[in-house]
């Protein structure tokens, strides 16, 4: 495998996938992009990538991976929202499971050499013993994305048991940082940084007390990146691998956009995970992957760009009224 590798990303328009994208593009590599855009956003990715419009479970995606002929593809596409999965479950499956079926069944016949498949450590784990769980700790899934999740995982290894089709599973904890949505339903940072740079106190839905294991974003690229060429057949947890409550992110939050009120406490929402965090040493050891960016400098990347995304989004406001 060399740098003029082809790969195809999956949701490569949304806020890991276009960051990947770039990360590979950076390193020399030929990627085309498949996203439907229902999440993601064109302004996200990088412009010299090859673009695909196409949902995961269209039978386009197959003659995009028959013109294009990846050797590697990273599949990133997925119904993301907990909250939408339990709301709609079959849509949900359809997106998540049955469109990853759809993608190993074009990577097999046409020869793709591997996924690395980009799952869930945040929810696939439940409320875990003990804390940080590893790869060997029970799955237990309490929502219709977990599940999604996990079924994705088993058919990655039926398809390598039957097919010969390599892969490398990736579950991620809570993945945060600039070009994440602070308008969307997922990512509690940017939402309450956006909240809090907009004066609007953010909603803590149960006590604040949950724990979270938060890694940033270019942590994840770093991670993907070494899956290309090692860990074929092998889970491996990315994440920080240390648990902060909601309360604290608040707080840490505060201190970077200068915000004083308090939040607004809600109630719990059903299928939440109380507390998790993954312990990622496999990772460090088969990968050489470890997290870099600390939280405190994470979060200051992450206030920063929603700052600034929200000064150019009324630029662009008082550019149109003036037209």
């Amino acid at each position: 495998m060399t740098e003029s590798t082809k790969v195809l990303v999956t949701g490569g328009a949304g806020f890991i996938g276009s960051h990947l994208v770039t990360g590979l593009l950076d390193n020399g590599y030929s990627v085309a992009v498949v996203d439907d855009l229902s999440s993601g956003q064109l302004r996200n990715l990088d412009h010299r990538a090859t673009f695909y419009h196409a949902p995961i479970n269209d039978q386009k995606v197959k003659q995009i991976i028959q013109r294009e002929g990846p050797e590697i593809i990273f599949h990133l596409a997925a119904q993301s929202s907990v909250r939408q999965s339990t709301l709609d479950p079959v849509t949900d499956a359809d997106s998540n499971v049955l469109g990853t079926i759809r993608l190993l069944d074009a990577a097999a016949s046409e020869g793709v050499e591997k996924i690395v498949f980009s799952s869930t450590g945040g929810a696939i784990y439940g409320n875990p013993d003990t804390i940080p769980c590893d790869e060997d700790t029970p799955v237990n899934p309490l929502t219709p994305y977990a599940l999604s999740k996990y079924v994705s995982e088993l058919y990655l290894e039926l398809f390598y048991r039957t097919y010969g089709l390599q892969y490398t599973i990736l579950r991620y904890a809570n993945v945060y940082g600039p070009g994440q949505d602070p308008n969307g339903e997922a990512g509690v940072i940017a939402i309450f940084a956006g909240l809090m740079l907009r004066g609007r106190s953010p909603n803590i839905y149960g006590d604040g007390l949950q724990e979270r294991d938060f890694v940033y974003v270019s942590d994840i690229v770093e991670a993907n990146l070494a899956a290309m060429h090692r860990g074929d057949g092998r889970i491996y947890n990315i994440s920080a691998g240390e648990p902060v409550t909601i309360n604290r992110i608040y707080s840490l939050l505060q201190e970077c956009t200068e915000f004083r009120q308090e939040p607004v406490y809600r109630p719990r929402r059903a299928g939440e995970v109380l507390k998790i965090a993954l312990d990622h040493s496999r990772a460090t050891q088969e990968l050489g992957w470890e997290p870099k960016i600390p939280l405190e400098e994470g979060l200051g990347h992450s206030v920063d760009y929603v700052r600034e995304a929200s000064v150019r989004r009324s630029a662009r406001a008082r550019f149109g009224a003036n037209r």
